[in-house]
């Protein structure tokens, strides 16, 4: 199913993004305007899920021309824009990315030797170390 609304991206004094809709009490932020674009189909995509599982019907979506942004809010700038998000090609997308993939890699084998003896798991420690180097 398709879901559209209207959200608000307020470019913060600190840097970023925060990301507020109307029709729903939460938002979400991203350090840039892509992330902050792409946390917000995630955003829509989390709650408009959640609420289908437990039985509830998503709002329906507030004029764009009819909403305002926050005035008890300080940032540089602000602008608002459609968020769309199609809940069931998205559904895809993350089963998709959250699949194991296979990587061989070369290591020495006293160190292979080492690991092996006390039983490492190589796929946690790579994606651990993975996940440290890239920030993420």
């Amino acid at each position: 199913m398709k879901y559209i609304y209207p959200a608000f991206f307020y470019e913060e004094n600190e840097g970023g993004y925060s990301v507020l809709f109307p029709d729903f009490p939460c938002g979400t932020c991203g350090k840039d305007l892509a992330e902050a674009h792409y946390m917000a189909v995630d955003f829509l995509y989390c709650v408009i899920s959640g609420m289908i599982e437990d039985g509830e019907k998503p709002p329906s979506p507030s004029d764009i021309k009819r909403v305002t942004p926050a005035d008890d809010w300080e940032y540089k700038s602000v602008f608002s824009s459609l968020v769309s998000v199609d809940t069931k090609e998205y559904a895809k997308y993350l089963d998709e990315q959250s699949k194991a993939i296979r990587k061989n890699i070369t290591i020495p084998k006293w160190l292979g030797e080492l690991a092996d003896n006390q039983h490492i798991n190589y796929s946690a420690i790579l994606q651990e170390a993975l996940k440290k180097q890239l920030g993420v």
